[in-house]
């Protein structure tokens, strides 16, 4: 099978988990079928990362969104029908909404619907209808957690059984030891401050009882529209070095996670595997993934997140350890290998499928 990948939505370093998904899965997709020929059609700012796959340049300049989507919907079709590919592949949401071969999009979540706030008026309306035109028009779907399978579904208004879900994965970094510079003890939290990323209510919650415990808390992501008002008491990092994180997340003595949308909610598990106590909110996907590897709070609620974190610190160091085994040995349920198997499955579903 002859696999395009559509990676035009990709700007490095810029669209997170999306990037992550991509960068993992890609190798993990040749290493499980050797008969699999991966062409990437890239745009100028990602074309020389992906040096070591078969590539096509898309010339266009990814970070004007406009001119993207025009690529995406003209040049891209045009590029996969010279290349003779069997299926296109897109894993960032949007797809060309006519091409010359069987289509798969991945949809991470449905959060410009869900949270309609976050977006700019006519952000959330060009992505109804591109991602809305991309789920009716693929042959099949790939996502993150069965929350947004569900969720695809519903407001799109596409046959549960043309999604396949294919989890997100890590890659065993985390379990690996790094150093830390920062001084303990501190809280973390890691997320772009986007709104519902909720981080405000946790600096309100943290605010609560920051003369009970000893911490700082670490807020790690890029600001956004629902960046919190500065707190003495929390450190505030934009970005740092992926080692550094690893080391960060390993020394925390507790992530927390407040967010109150995710479609996976890669945080939680990343935090899972390097062995840190883990506390979250109980919506969306989160405690589909969490599993029973950490406690959950009601993230719109001050008093619940505020009270989690002293309850964590308040538990005995046996059921402190319990929990951080539980979490360890749920992080083990997230591996590329299973997510490239059902992204194969995907595959091959789509080209038996006629629209």
């Amino acid at each position: 099978m002859h696999v395009g990948v559509n990676t035009l939505f990709l700007i490095p370093r810029e669209v997170g988990g999306t990037e992550i998904y991509v960068r993992s899965l890609l190798p993990s997709l040749q290493a499980i079928d050797a008969n699999l020929r991966i062409t990437v059609f890239t745009n100028r700012e990602n074309h020389k990362s992906f040096d070591h796959f078969d590539r096509v340049l898309i010339d266009v300049a990814a970070t004007s969104r406009p001119q993207r989507i025009i690529a995406e919907q003209w040049a891209l079709p045009r590029a996969a029908a010279r290349a003779k590919i069997d299926v296109l592949y897109s894993p960032g949401y949007t797809a060309p909404l006519r091409a010359p071969c069987p289509q798969v999009v991945t949809i991470h979540d449905t959060q410009f619907l869900d949270f309609p706030e976050d977006f700019p008026w006519l952000s959330r309306m060009a992505q109804r209808a591109i991602v809305g035109g991309a789920a009716r028009r693929a042959n099949a779907i790939t996502t993150v957690s069965e929350f947004s399978r569900g969720r695809i579904a519903e407001r799109f208004r596409v046959p549960r059984e043309k999604i396949v879900v294919a989890h997100s994965a890590l890659s065993g970094l985390f379990a690996q030891p790094q150093p830390c510079a920062l001084p303990k003890p501190f809280l973390l939290y890691i997320a772009n401050t986007y709104p519902h990323k909720n981080a405000t209510r946790l600096v309100r919650a943290f605010d609560r009882i920051e003369e009970r415990i000893p911490h700082t808390l670490v807020i790690c992501g890029q600001p956004r529209e629902g960046e919190p008002p500065p707190h003495p008491r929390v450190k505030r990092i934009h970005y740092i070095a992926y080692e550094e994180l690893i080391g960060m997340v390993q020394a925390a003595d507790l992530m927390v996670f407040p967010s109150l949308y995710e479609g996976f909610g890669r945080p939680v598990v990343e935090a899972q595997e390097a062995g840190t106590r883990v506390i979250a909110s109980r919506s969306a996907a989160i405690p589909e993934i969490g599993g029973d590897g950490a406690t959950y709070f009601d993230g719109e609620s001050e008093g619940s997140i505020a009270q989690a974190i002293l309850d964590a610190f308040s538990e005995s160091e046996e059921r402190r350890t319990e929990f951080i085994a539980r979490g360890r040995e749920n992080a083990k349920r997230f591996t590329w290998d299973e997510c490239a198997k059902r992204t194969l499955e995907a595959f091959t579903r789509a080209r038996g499928v006629n629209l």
